[in-house]
């Protein structure tokens, strides 16, 4: 049995986690931690009123109901950039961006540099995922459910995904150099463990945009609180 969109962002948080945590021993570290504040926009109002106007598929699609976004679907706080040029190596499991609802799932998905994402189509129809942005262009072709197919990401920056059948698909894959980000809880509340001492860029990701950057300041041994309403 596939494992549900929420087991498999919880996979992806707890490798970064593990892995922030063991590239940091030896160093002193600290933590951040707070809370988000999601955006009063609707990120689902366009994804319905796309399925309400699909002209490939059967009637029936259009009117499932999308089951509503979980914040750790949508929301990552990530640090920007870590000074001194270090490569941190890629889980061994391939986080997985769905195709499920006719939507994508996650809407956001953080990965490090060097990662491999898997697409699997988890729907009744066919699907094209695709990408033209600049870190990492890639056209999957159309294929049927139970069928995946994968991309490695080896360039850090900010990939849109789309589906070539349904247009009002979309999701953002952040490929990040460093594995210190999080997925907030159903509360809000997010947690980046063991990031070593520090200047650094916070940042604040939402829906298909970043909604807004902090400059930080991590002591060893401390525990700062950093919150974005």
């Amino acid at each position: 049995m596939t494992p549900g969109p929420g087991v498999l962002l919880g996979i992806v948080m707890v490798l970064a986690l593990t892995v922030s945590g063991a590239v940091a021993q030896g160093h002193p570290t600290g933590s951040i931690t707070g809370k988000v504040i999601a955006p009063a926009d609707d990120l689902l109002e366009g994804l319905r009123r796309g399925k309400k106007m699909l002209r490939y598929d059967d009637v029936s699609h259009a009117a499932e109901p999308i089951e509503p976004y979980r914040l750790r679907e949508v929301a990552v706080v990530y640090v920007e950039d870590v000074s001194g040029g270090e490569r941190y190596p890629p889980p061994d499991t391939n986080p997985r961006l769905n195709q499920s609802q006719m939507v994508f799932r996650p809407l956001v998905l953080p990965v490090i540099v060097g990662t491999t994402v898997d697409f699997p189509n988890n729907d009744n129809l066919y699907h094209n995922v695709f990408s033209y942005s600049q870190p990492r262009e890639f056209d999957l072709g159309r294929y049927p459910q139970g069928r995946r197919r994968s991309v490695t990401f080896d360039t850090p920056g900010v990939v849109n995904v789309y589906c070539d059948i349904h247009s009002y698909m979309f999701a953002t894959i952040l490929v990040l150099t460093n594995p210190y980000f999080s997925l907030p809880g159903d509360d809000g509340t997010y947690s980046i463990r063991n990031l070593p001492e520090g200047t650094y860029d916070l940042s604040f990701w939402y829906g298909r945009k970043k909604v807004s950057t902090r400059r930080v300041r991590m002591d060893a041994g401390k525990t700062i609180t950093v919150d974005f309403p």
